[in-house]
């Protein structure tokens, strides 16, 4: 398939992606007409970096990875390249990936990313220390269980805190799961007719509980804090609890990569409500083809590697599960399966999370007039939610009140429904 030459690749920088660029070495000896160039990038970065590269058509990638949010607006848009000439080809077994992450970066019936990852969101806390404090987490918890535990267990005076959730200004950072907060408490961002809905009663009530939590439970300089701070401050013992990617699985039950691997244990998302609508993300990092790439062949014999089902078994060998991306092959989660026995301590509410994750209706409403879970399928929401994570982390730090910050979301959501032309 591939015609050799220089492959440009621009990545995010998590842990899977930084242990793929030291096993380029065996794409080289199955591909040794490719040279592979690898970018990492960090996350708020990767983003603007990648819509820039692609919405302008400017050719600086050859290879990106990206996410469900943009990968349906850019293929819709003609700006990647369709990947059913990977779907079709029965080496690659498409049957064994998920359904809801091929959908989730389809448009129009034709694929235009390859699941990198199954990712949801997940809270994760220290069994030890809830069991020091008499503390039994339910599989399936409201929010207000989860904050009890947060406070008994948060210690500023020793150094530790109940709980990280991302503080760190951005659609994908602080916004991410924000949005599944917002669902879980009956808000969305706009009614059936786009009006902006950031200072109705639910969705205003899920924003200042969110804004509390940072202020009272969390490690300080929490605006600060992304996934990779949390999941930092999760592995050194400084907080006892995190809300945040289920992709985190692979380093926190690794005891290569976190000293109290033995202690973890995993509940679903928080709900509201008990027996509510599960209210976890969806995401998974994604390979795709800008229409711009200079050398497409390579970039498609790499997403066949890199994706393919051979991937896993030869990488975690060599990295162990810490390094590894969250399987996005159903065969993984099969008894007997490498990914099986690692993830034992996690796959029951790992397995139910993935089973009901719904990554194109994240609300509570029938008529919720945009698909998206954690974030909204226009383009300017990236913008919008850039704009309103920075009001709410003014709140955090005391530049201003919650409701000032509220407010200053709800008069942007409305001029991009009016400037978008959503609004009739």
């Amino acid at each position: 398939l591939a015609q050799g030459g220089k492959l440009v690749i621009g990545s995010v920088n998590n842990a899977e992606f930084v242990a793929l660029k030291d096993l380029l070495p065996e794409f080289k000896r199955l591909h040794p007409d490719i040279d592979v160039e690898f970018q990492l990038v960090p996350e708020n970065e990767v983003r603007a970096k990648m819509t820039t590269d692609v919405t302008t058509q400017s050719g600086i990638y050859d290879l990106i990875t990206t996410g469900p949010y943009e990968v349906p607006m850019w293929g819709q848009a003609g700006w990647l390249e369709p990947l059913n000439v990977i779907k079709d080809d029965p080496a690659y077994k498409v049957e064994d990936v998920f359904e809801a992450y091929l959908n989730g970066l389809s448009y129009d019936g034709k694929l235009y990313a390859a699941p990198g990852s199954a990712q949801a969101s997940m809270l994760y806390y220290r069994k030890d220390l809830l069991d020091a404090a008499g503390i039994t987490m339910p599989e399936a918890p409201t929010w207000s269980e989860v904050i009890q535990i947060a406070e008994k267990l948060n210690k500023p005076t020793e150094g530790k805190y109940g709980i990280c959730l991302r503080g760190l200004p951005g659609w994908g950072q602080m916004g991410a799961p924000l949005g599944t907060v917002i669902n879980t408490f009956g808000g969305r961002w706009y009614d059936a007719n786009w009006n902006a809905q950031i200072t109705a009663p639910d969705t205003a009530a899920a924003i200042k509980f969110y804004i509390d939590v940072l202020q009272r439970l969390t490690p300080p300089g929490i605006t600060q804090f992304g996934n990779q701070e949390c999941g930092q401050a999760m592995t050194t013992g400084q907080v006892a609890m995190m809300y945040d990617d289920s992709s985190w699985t692979q380093v926190f039950f690794d005891p290569k990569t976190n000293p109290h691997a033995k202690d973890m244990a995993v509940a679903m998302a928080p709900v509201k409500e008990t027996g509510s609508k599960p209210s976890a993300w969806f995401w998974t990092w994604a390979w795709a083809v800008p229409a711009s790439a200079h050398n497409k062949e390579a970039a498609l014999a790499f997403i066949k590697w890199v994706t393919g089902p051979d991937y896993i078994p030869y990488a975690e060998p060599i990295k162990g599960w810490g390094n590894m991306p969250g399987p996005a092959r159903k065969s993984q989660y099969e008894p007997g399966s490498l990914y099986s026995a690692f993830a034992a301590p996690f796959m029951s509410a790992l397995g139910k999370t993935l089973a009901t994750v719904d990554g194109v209706n994240g609300t509570h409403y029938a008529d919720t007039p945009y698909t998206g879970n954690q974030y909204i399928q226009i383009p300017e929401f990236q913008d919008l939610g850039n704009k309103c994570t920075q009001e709410f982390s003014g709140a955090v730090v005391g530049q201003q009140s919650p409701d000032d910050a509220i407010a200053k979301c709800q008069q942007y959501a409305d001029d991009v429904a009016k400037t978008g032309g959503y609004k009739k």
